[in-house]
C-alpha cells in the first residue's frame, strides 16, 4: 500500500488539531472546530479559502461552505462539495428539542443537496465535526433522492498519543487514502462535476430568498407578483383593503399583510365578469408555544378571498418568524369553497415537492394573458395527484417484494408495510427517533447494513413497540439501544410477532435504494410530507394523512389475496366506502338516532351539529344542551364489516365535533372509542388497519391536548375484533 504525502499531512493536521483541543470535546464550539480541524483538512484536499464560498453564513440557514474546483468567481456554478460543519462530537442524528425532523444535521445536509440553487448532479454533501466525515451524493437532476455514501471516522488517526504516522494501523491509512480519493479536488474533477447551473429558473427561489431576515409582507408580495425591484407598484393595494374584516378567530394572529389583485378568474355568475384572484402575503405574529397551523392558514386564505367581494378566490403566502429566527411558511390557494395548501416548511430547508408546487402556483398568478378557472387555480397545491403517485410507487415496491411468495408470504409483506408506515408517521412527529430510519446512523452502528431489517427494524417492532418499558431487554449495541428505548409502547397486537414475520428478510437496498427503477421503501416515504391529522372536507394540504392507509389497503389487498388466479375480494363482497360518502352516512344515522332529544334543532341543524361546519348552533338552553350531549354519549355504534375502519373513524370525528359544539371542550378520542365504538371484520389485515387509524387518532389528540403524555396507548383488541360476523 502506498500512502500519499497528502495522507501524511492530513494525519498530522488531525493529530495536531485534536491535541490542541486538549480533550475538551464537549466544550469546543463549531467555530473552533472549523478553524482547528475542518479548514486544515479542506486545504490539504485542495480547497483553500480561494476555492470556498460561505453560503449566506450569517443567516444560519445555509451550509457552512461551498467548495469549488477552481477559484470562486462571479458565476461559480455548482460546487464540488456542500459542507455542513458541526462542533466536535456533535450528535449528527438527533433532532434538536422543539424542532422539526428537517433540523437534524443528517437531514439538513440532505436538504441542501436537494436544493437546486445550492447543488447539482454530482455534488457531494459533507457532514463533519473534523474527526467524523459523512458523505452524501446527489443521484440525478431531479433532486428528489439523496444517497448516503460513506462514513469516515479518524478517531485513531487523531489520537495525540500516536508518536508517529507509522504507529497507525494499515487499515486507518487505507481509510484515509479512500477518503482522499473521494474528496480531493483532483479526484472530484476527474469525475466531471458540472460547473454550470442548467436548472431552469424556479420562481419559488426568489420568494424563499425574500424571506431572509425580518421580511416585510410587501416585499414578499412583490416577489410573488414578479416585481421585486419596483419602488412603487400600481398593483399593490392600500393596506386599508381589509379594514373591518375579521382577521381571525382571536383578532390578534396577524402581524401585518400586503394584498394585491392578480389575474382574472373566469366565473359563470352574472355580474362577476372581470373578477380577479386576490394575492396576499400574510405575516403571523411569532408564537413560542404553537406554530402557525393548517387551520390558521386556511382561515387566512378565506378571509383574504372574501375581501375581494367578487370572485372569492385567493392565493396567500403565510409565514412567521419564530423566536429563534427560523421561518415557518405555507402557500394556500382557495376558490369555489376549497382550500389547498402546501405542508408547513422552512424556506431554508424546503422539500423539492414544495418548491415545485409553489413554482407552478406563482406562474399561474403572474400570467395575466388568459383567465383562470377555479380548477386550474387549485391544481398546483392539490393533494390528489400526490396520493396517486404515492399509491403507484408503494404498489410497485410491494409487488416486487411479494414476487414468488405464496399467499402467507404476501400477507407478511403487506403486514410489514402497514407497520412501517405507522412507525414512519410516528417518526415524522418525533415520537420515534428519526435516526432509526436513517442509513448513515445505522451504517455507523452495524457491521453489515444488510442486517438492518433483523437487528434494528424487527427489534423496534417486536421488542420495543410491542413490549412495556418495564419488561424490555437491551439491544446488544448500546447506541442503538439508547435510540430504540425512546420508542413508545403501543398496546395491542399490531406489532406482535406473527407467522411469516421471521421468514421475511429484506436487504438494505429494499429500504434505501435510490435506483429510479427500484427505489427503496424509505426512499419512497421520504419524498412526501406526513401528518397524523386527517384532511378536512374543503381543506387539504400536500401531505399524506392516515386516510390513505385505508385507500392503500384497498388497492393492495386484491393482488395480495389470491387463490390460484381468482381474487378473493369480489367473492367476499369486499368494498371500501370513500371518506366523503361515509361522512354523509354517519351524519344521517347519528342525526336520526338523537332526533327525539334535539330540542329546538331542526333536521338541517342536526346535520350541522355532526358535520364539519363552522356554522354556530342556534340558542339552546343549558339543560337542553346537556340532555342532547347525554343522549349522544349513550349511543353505541357497531360496524359488522369494519374493513379498514372508515365508517368508525367518521363516527369518532362526528361525535367529537358534536360534543365540542355543545360543551365547548374536546372529548378525548380514546374515551369515545372505548365507550361507544365497536367493529368486526373477517380480514386480519383490515382489522390491523382499522386499529391503526384509531391509534393515530388517539396519538394526534394527545399531541394536541396533552403534549408530553407518554402513557401507553389503550388496547384495542376488544374494540376491533377479527371474526366472521355471519358465523358469530
Amino acid at each position: 500500500m502506498t500512502t500519499t504525502s497528502t495522507a501524511h499531512r492530513i494525519a498530522d493536521a488531525l493529530r495536531l488539531g485534536y491535541s490542541n483541543l486538549n480533550g475538551r470535546s464537549g466544550q469546543v464550539n463549531e467555530a473552533v472546530t472549523r478553524s482547528v480541524l475542518i479548514d486544515r483538512v479542506l486545504e490539504e484536499l485542495g480547497y483553500p479559502p480561494t476555492h470556498r464560498s460561505p453560503e449566506n453564513a450569517d443567516r444560519g440557514d445555509r451550509p457552512d461552505d461551498l467548495c469549488y474546483l477552481r477559484p470562486v468567481g462571479p458565476t461559480p456554478g455548482h460546487p464540488a462539495l456542500v459542507l455542513e460543519a458541526k462542533r466536535l462530537d456533535a450528535d449528527f442524528d438527533r433532532v434538536p428539542p422543539g424542532r422539526a425532523r428537517g433540523y437534524s444535521p443528517d437531514r439538513q445536509i440532505q436538504c441542501y443537496l436537494e436544493n437546486n440553487r445550492i447543488s447539482g448532479p454530482g455534488t457531494i454533501g459533507v457532514l463533519t465535526d473534523g474527526i467524523r466525515w459523512r458523505l452524501y451524493q446527489r443521484t440525478g437532476n431531479a433532486a428528489a433522492d439523496v444517497q448516503y455514501s460513506k462514513n469516515f471516522s479518524f478517531s485513531r488517526l487523531a489520537d495525540p498519543s500516536q508518536a508517529a504516522l507509522s504507529a497507525v494501523t494499515g487499515d486507518d491509512l487505507s481509510l484515509l487514502d479512500e477518503f482522499i480519493r473521494q474528496l480531493s479536488r483532483q479526484a472530484v474533477a476527474a469525475r466531471t462535476v458540472p460547473v454550470s447551473r442548467p436548472d431552469p429558473v424556479n420562481l419559488a427561489d426568489g420568494l424563499f430568498d425574500a424571506l431572509s431576515g425580518d421580511a416585510a409582507p410587501e416585499l414578499v408580495l412583490r416577489e410573488m407578483l414578479g416585481e421585486p425591484g419596483a419602488v412603487a407598484n400600481s398593483r399593490l393595494e392600500n393596506a386599508d383593503a381589509l379594514t373591518g374584516i375579521r382577521l381571525d378567530a382571536h383578532n390578534n394572529d396577524w402581524e401585518s399583510y400586503a394584498i394585491a389583485q392578480g389575474p382574472e378568474l373566469s366565473v359563470s355568475q352574472p355580474g362577476l365578469e372581470g373578477s380577479r384572484v386576490t394575492v396576499a402575503a400574510v405575516k403571523f405574529k411569532p408564537r413560542a408555544a404553537q406554530e402557525m397551523s393548517r387551520g390558521d392558514v386556511a382561515l387566512a386564505a378565506r378571509i383574504v378571498a372574501s375581501s375581494a367581494q367578487t370572485a372569492n378566490a385567493a392565493v396567500v403566502f403565510a409565514y412567521e418568524t419564530g423566536p429563534d429566527g427560523a421561518v415557518s411558511a405555507r402557500m394556500a390557494a382557495t376558490a369555489a369553497g376549497q382550500v389547498n395548501m402546501t405542508a408547513g416548511f422552512d424556506p431554508a430547508l424546503h422539500s423539492p415537492s414544495a418548491r415545485a408546487a409553489i413554482d407552478q402556483q406563482l406562474r399561474l398568478i403572474r400570467d395575466t394573458s388568459a383567465p383562470l378557472n377555479a380548477e386550474r387555480l387549485l391544481l398546483p397545491l392539490a393533494v390528489a395527484t400526490l396520493r396517486q403517485q404515492f399509491y403507484r410507487e408503494v404498489a410497485q415496491w410491494t409487488a416486487r417484494i411479494q414476487q414468488s411468495k405464496d399467499q402467507a408470504g404476501r400477507q407478511a409483506v403487506l403486514r410489514h408495510l402497514i407497520r412501517v408506515m405507522f412507525s414512519w408517521i410516528l417518526k415524522e412527529e418525533n415520537i420515534i427517533p428519526p435516526e432509526i430510519f436513517e442509513p448513515a446512523f445505522n451504517d455507523t452502528q452495524l457491521s453489515d447494513l444488510n442486517q438492518y431489517h433483523r437487528q434494528v427494524l424487527l427489534f423496534l417492532f417486536h421488542e420495543r413497540l410491542n413490549v412495556h418499558p418495564e419488561r424490555r431487554d437491551e439491544h446488544p449495541i448500546p447506541s442503538v439501544n439508547v435510540a430504540l428505548d425512546q420508542a413508545p409502547f403501543l398496546n395491542g397486537s399490531l406489532f406482535a410477532r406473527q407467522d411469516g414475520d421471521d421468514e421475511l428478510d429484506l436487504q438494505a437496498s429494499d429500504y434505501w435504494s435510490v435506483d429510479s427503477d427500484r427505489p427503496g421503501l424509505f426512499t419512497i416515504l421520504n419524498r412526501y410530507h406526513w401528518t397524523m391529522d386527517e384532511h378536512r372536507p374543503g381543506e387539504s394540504e400536500q401531505t399524506l394523512d392516515p386516510e390513505l392507509l385505508s385507500n392503500l389497503f384497498e388497492r393492495l389487498i386484491v393482488p395480495t389475496e389470491k387463490a390460484g388466479e381468482s381474487p378473493l375480494r369480489q367473492p367476499q363482497g369486499t368494498y371500501y366506502t370513500p371518506a366523503d360518502v361515509a361522512d354523509e352516512m354517519v351524519k344521517d344515522a347519528l342525526s336520526a338516532a338523537v332526533k327525539d332529544h334535539a330540542g329546538p334543532l331542526n333536521d338541517a341543524q342536526l346535520l350541522d351539529l355532526f358535520g364539519d361546519s363552522d356554522t354556530p348552533l342556534p340558542y339552546m338552553r343549558p339543560a337542553a344542551k346537556k340532555r342532547l350531549a347525554e343522549r349522544i354519549r349513550e349511543l353505541r355504534i357497531f360496524d359488522p364489516a369494519t374493513g379498514s375502519g372508515e365508517f368508525l373513524f367518521s363516527v369518532l370525528l362526528a361525535l367529537q365535533r358534536a360534543l365540542k359544539k355543545l360543551e365547548g371542550t374536546e372529548e378525548p378520542a380514546e374515551e369515545i372509542i372505548h365507550r361507544q365504538l365497536r367493529g368486526q371484520d373477517i380480514n386480519p389485515l383490515a382489522v390491523q388497519i382499522a386499529r391503526l387509524r384509531l391509534f393515530i387518532a388517539i396519538t394526534a389528540a394527545r399531541r394536541r391536548n396533552a403534549p408530553g403524555q407518554d402513557e401507553p396507548l389503550p388496547n384495542l383488541e376488544a374494540i376491533i375484533v377479527c371474526a366472521d360476523t355471519l358465523e358469530t
